[in-house]
């Protein structure tokens, strides 16, 4: 069986957590169905209070009225079970076939109303709202209630159909098409007729219904996956991989001008050697989470986790016409959070490491390495390489953070205002040249 067609194998099962939302979006869509019956009964009510009634006044029965009523409180009843959490699929098999069986008895108490032979139900133009209710069913994309709807409609109108036949005096039955369009007679064809097209929309309905879960399915769980991926991925990343009209694939790369961002907790050897394994992950955890956000919020992308440092960018995933400007107020935002942050580790007795930084720009390649199914999205130029050898740098130049000066002079033509110590010549290990630096901090 191993070279079976692959579009003949039955489909793995959900995962619980894509069921549990499509189960979501079916409570959503019930509730949809409620609020829109109400909806169409409370329209029904307004045309029926405003037109005009041909019946006697003492008719033994007002059909409209007490349907719409009836209509009304079956569907708060379900309203209200849904939200409370107590409709099970019984109780909503039970509504279904009660709303429709409702809709039906309406339309056979219209004899009653205009006090006239039961083959006048058959002649009722509220026929057409037996389709109405079976469409409604659709809203929440479960073939079998569109099909439980449909049967309904069906042996409901069959129910009416043998009730006229039965209480007719004579015969109530002609051959004559013409005949029975202008009278109360019953014409068989035009009866079959109904009844093949309530069958036919149900089955055309439960069919494309089928197609769409499929469908629903699958997107839930693309949504999910996306979710999942922005766990491992910068978000712009993810977006990236699922909306890509081409397929993803080592070797794709494109080339962009931006700023490279290179951060390190410092103290962290120390910090891991005092305490427990639990307490360090939280203190990554901390720190990842007080970085990661200011990063966002000035366009930056997070390239990658390395320990406790963190490599961003900014420009490279997408173009940005102020990506050294956005860096540069990035690592300004940082050194703010990071001194509260320290302050308040400090007072609480806990280790308070400081952060480095290592900014560079230039030209880079933001693309797809890697081979087969393992592929990564990495950042590859001189600028990366340049802003981790700036953060080692901070040792010898004593501060927090490092980059060049003409990173600061762009970051300036692109609207940063904050001013920067510069240095001249510094000799960077790694680099074979001099570098003017201007110090972040």
């Amino acid at each position: 069986m191993n070279g079976a067609n692959p579009a003949t194998r039955p489909a793995p099962p959900l995962p619980a957590r894509v069921r549990r939302e499509i189960a979501r979006e079916q409570y959503r869509s019930e509730l949809l169905v409620g609020a829109v019956q109400l909806g169409i009964a409370a329209l029904l009510a307004l045309l029926y209070a405003g037109s005009t009634h041909g019946f006697a006044p003492d008719a033994p029965v007002e059909a409209a009225p007490l349907g719409l009523s009836l209509f009304a409180i079956l569907a708060l009843l379900r309203l209200w079970l849904a939200l409370s959490g107590q409709l099970g699929r019984w109780l909503l098999g039970l509504g279904v076939i009660a709303e429709m069986a409702l809709l039906v008895g309406v339309i056979f108490a219209y004899h009653l109303q205009y006090e006239q032979p039961a083959q006048f139900s058959l002649k009722s133009t509220e026929f057409a709202y037996l389709f109405i209710l079976i469409a409604l069913r659709a809203l929440r994309f479960e073939p079998l209630w569109v099909i439980l709807s449909g049967l309904t409609a069906a042996a409901g109108w069959l129910a009416l159909l043998g009730h006229a036949v039965a209480s007719a005096p004579g015969n109530p039955i002609t051959w004559d098409y013409v005949t029975s369009l202008r009278s109360i007679q019953i014409h068989y064809g035009g009866e079959f007729d109904r009844v093949l097209a309530l069958l036919m929309v149900t089955a055309v309905l439960a069919f494309s219904l089928s197609r769409a879960r499929r469908l629903l399915a699958s997107a839930v769980a693309r949504e999910q996956a996306v979710a999942d991926l922005s766990l491992f991925f910068d978000e712009s990343v993810a977006s990236r991989i699922t909306h890509s009209e081409a397929q993803v694939m080592a070797g794709q790369g494109e080339l962009r001008q931006a700023a490279i961002l290179f951060l390190d907790m410092r103290g962290f050897t120390g910090a891991a050697a005092r305490l427990a394994p639990d307490e360090l992950i939280a203190l990554l955890g901390e720190y990842q989470g007080l970085l990661l956000p200011i990063l966002k919020a000035h366009g930056g992308s997070i390239d990658k986790f390395m320990g406790d440092g963190i490599l961003a960018s900014f420009g490279a995933v997408s173009p940005d016409p102020a990506f050294a400007a956005q860096a540069l107020r990035a690592v300004d935002a940082i050194w703010t959070a990071v001194g509260r942050w320290r302050a308040q580790r400090q007072a609480a007795g806990l280790p308070a490491p400081d952060v480095g930084a290592g900014l560079a720009s230039g030209e880079v390649v933001f693309g797809i390495i890697g081979h087969g199914r393992r592929l990564e999205y990495t950042l590859i130029g001189d600028a990366v390489n340049l802003a981790a050898k700036l953060e080692k740098h901070n040792k010898v130049e004593h501060s927090r953070g490092l980059t060049t000066r003409t990173t600061y002079q762009l970051a300036r033509a692109q609207g940063y205002a904050g001013s920067k110590e510069l240095r001249a010549a510094r000799r960077v290990g790694g680099v074979a040249a001099p570098l003017d630096l201007a110090v972040l901090g």
